[in-house]
């Protein structure tokens, strides 16, 4: 990871701004994209359209940068863990029938049980 595929700042949404860290390497696709919302401490997926106009570069009376890399890359481990796992369970093969063989291809074996159950009639010394 670069950190110029990291973009450090705020979103601006009056009461609901909080400190978020853009991961340019993380694609969302659709017109949408993930940021990492300090305030939820996570990530959050949002409408590129809607979240761009409100986001503004980090300035340090926001907050540290040092505090929100820390939150941000131990968010980002578990986020990419995640996704990673979503990803291969999305991709896994179809489970395949079983195949069908020919009648004629099973051999039958007498071992001489009348079909009763065995019964372990042996008690416990407790």
């Amino acid at each position: 990871m670069s950190t110029k595929d990291i973009w450090y700042g705020v979103l601006e949404a009056s009461e609901k701004s909080a400190p978020v860290v853009r991961d340019l390497s993380i694609q969302s696709g659709n017109d949408r994209l993930w940021l990492y919302n300090h305030a939820r401490n996570s990530f959050v997926e949002y409408s590129q359209a809607i979240v761009e106009p409100k986001l503004r570069e980090l300035n340090e009376n926001d907050i540290p940068l040092d505090e929100l890399d820390r939150a941000f890359r131990a968010a980002r481990q578990a986020f990419a863990a995640a996704r990673k796992t979503s990803k291969w369970e999305d991709k896994a093969p179809a489970a395949k029938p079983a195949s069908k063989k020919d009648d004629d291809d099973i051999e039958l074996v007498d071992d001489g049980d009348d079909g009763e159950e065995f019964i372990d009639d042996v008690e416990d010394d407790d």
